[in-house]
Formats: C-alpha cells, structure tokens, sequence
C-alpha cells in the first residue's frame, strides 16, 4: 500500500488544464495542459501528454509532446518517440533512442550552487555549459 507522500497526483487523458500550476511531490500529466509548472518535485509527462509552456521542477520524466523550455535542478529523463521543441538544463539529462528534440541541451556545471527558483537568469547563464 502506497504511503500518502507517494501517492502521485495525476490529470487523466480526457483532461486539458490552462494556467499555472505548482505542486509539491508528484504529478503526472496524460492528457493537455497549457500554461507552466513550477515545483521542487517530480513531473511525468505521458506519451499520451501534449504540453505547451515552460517547465521548473526538480525531476521530469518525459514520454510525450512538449512545446516549451524544461528546466530541473536534478534530472531530466527523456522517453523514446518524445517531441520536445524547446531548450533543456538540468545537470543530467537522459535521451533514449527515437526522441526529437529542437532546441538547446544545457549541463548545470556545478547544481549544488544553483537555486533556479532564486538565481537570476544571468547567474544561470554563467553556471550552464552548452552541449
């Protein structure tokens, strides 16, 4: 039996959601969602998942469509036949075979002194290396 901090929040397929969003542990997106997150947990985008807008979380686990930037402060794991057009940061990122991707790929250098719910966009710039 699952406890309640792991129990994952979830907006189905028949869903479309516009706005912004935040949460605490665990969502998981199957159907349309257009607006942005921004969390310190983690997000699942479905491959039945269509999602326009940008996206802050600590983890994101990606199968579907995003038209958006991505940012994570731990990792970013990307699903095979995913459609990402926009730029990816986080200081791992994982691309399995059969993902389309246009946009930019960024490695956090040094995560640990990076806050990107409080660093400015400049500092950000000076932590990333371009891949």
């Amino acid at each position: 039996m699952l406890k309640n901090e792991n129990k994952i929040a979830e907006l189905g397929v028949n869903t479309s959601y516009k706005g912004n969003l935040t949460f605490d542990k665990h969502l998981k997106i199957k159907g349309k969602y257009n607006g942005s997150i921004l969390s310190g947990g983690t997000l699942y985008i479905e491959d039945s998942a269509l999602f326009e807008g940008d996206i802050n979380v600590k983890e994101a686990v990606i199968a579907g469509q995003i038209l958006g930037d991505v940012t994570a402060t731990e990792r970013i794991d990307i699903l095979s036949n995913s459609v990402i057009k926009g730029n990816l940061i986080a200081p791992t990122i994982k691309i399995a075979d059969g993902v389309q991707i246009e946009g930019r790929c960024q490695m956090i250098q040094d995560s640990d002194t990076v806050d990107i719910f409080s660093t400015s966009v400049s500092q950000l710039k000076k932590s990333v290396s371009i891949i």
